[in-house]
């Protein structure tokens, strides 16, 4: 049986994870996004300095943000009684 105390911490890290593969898929998407518009506006592709600083900046921000969405159901799921919510279902 899994305590509460685990529930929680996994709920926490399934929204770390969520932020740290989310952070991840948008800094590459938006490096290829930061190739075609300036391919756009010099008429050649060519590979652009990698902007290390946003990068991060992008990636703790979207960790921050699933780890927020997570958190907001945990509270409601900690006021919840278990049983009752199992009764009410059947």
């Amino acid at each position: 049986m899994i305590s509460a105390g685990s529930f929680y911490k996994t709920f926490l890290w399934e929204g770390a994870y969520y932020g740290m593969i989310a952070g991840v898929i948008g800094n590459v998407i938006g490096y290829i996004c930061t190739i075609f518009v300036d391919a756009a506006t010099t008429d050649a592709i060519q590979l652009v300095s990698v902007p290390i600083a946003p990068i991060i900046e992008a990636t703790v921000l979207s960790i921050v943000a699933c780890l927020l969405a997570t958190c907001i159901p945990r509270r409601k799921i900690a006021r919840m009684s278990i049983v009752d919510s199992i009764e009410t279902v059947e």
